[in-house]
Parts: structure tokens; sequence; C-alpha cells
């Protein structure tokens, strides 16, 4: 089962690159994310994908929106918040991602929101001047 959810993680990840995935960008969006972004995105892919979908819109353990409009994603107020809320994930288990992995996966999900341009990054010291609208 694990070998077979890495292929299928890995599928999507290179789906994903070569923007075959709507809302995971591709080529032409990638190439003008930041480095975190990016990173944010493959992490995102491998990590969060699965319950929260490849849009963030739905996914098989989580049926609700994570970002977007009339999402809850504001309810973190800031990047701090939605960081801090971030160290419960992956639900499954958390270690997997490291804080510096984690910031990552906060400044994708901040620029599918809109909250930050894709070609942002976040600081860990400045995330709680970063709002979510």
């Amino acid at each position: 089962m694990i070998a077979r959810f890495s292929t299928a993680a890995a599928a999507v990840a290179l789906i994903a690159t070569v923007g075959l995935l709507p809302g995971l960008g591709g080529s032409a969006g990638a190439s003008q994310e930041s480095a975190q972004v990016a990173q944010g995105r493959a992490h995102y892919v491998e990590h969060c994908q699965l319950c929260h979908g490849a849009d963030g819109q739905r996914g098989e353990g989580y049926q609700t929106p994570i970002w977007g409009s009339g999402t809850q994603i504001a309810k973190f107020g800031n990047a701090q918040g939605l960081l801090d809320y971030m160290q419960l994930m992956p639900f499954n288990d958390p270690s997997l991602l490291d804080e510096t992995q984690k910031l990552a996966v906060v400044a994708f999900m901040l620029a599918q929101h809109g909250a930050i341009k894709p070609t942002d990054q976040i600081d860990r010291a400045a995330a709680a001047n970063v709002p979510i609208p």
C-alpha cells in the first residue's frame, strides 16, 4: 500500500509539473513561483493532496475547501496562525514535514488563496505580519 501510494504521489507530482492538473499550476505557473512556493507545492502534492484534493477544494479525508472564496483559511488570521495549525499536519504523522517544509506548504496555500503572490516567500519571523483575507 505504501509503495503504491508513493508511486501515485510521484505520478501526480509529475503531472502537476507538466501542467496537466488544474489548481496545481504546471510548468508556466511553476516557473513564476518562488523556490519556497514551488517546494510547498511539491510537499502539498506528496503529503496533503490525498486528504485535501489536488485543488484544495475536497479530498478523500476533508470535504471542506481549504483555500479560495468562502473557505475557512481566514480564521487563522495570518501566516503564523496557519503555520501553528500546520504543526498538526499531516494528520497521519506530523513528523513527516519539518518546520521549513511546513512553512513552504503555508506559502503555497497562501499563494493559492491569493493572500501572497506566487513569487513571494514567507519568513518565519515575519509570518505574523502576513494577513490572510
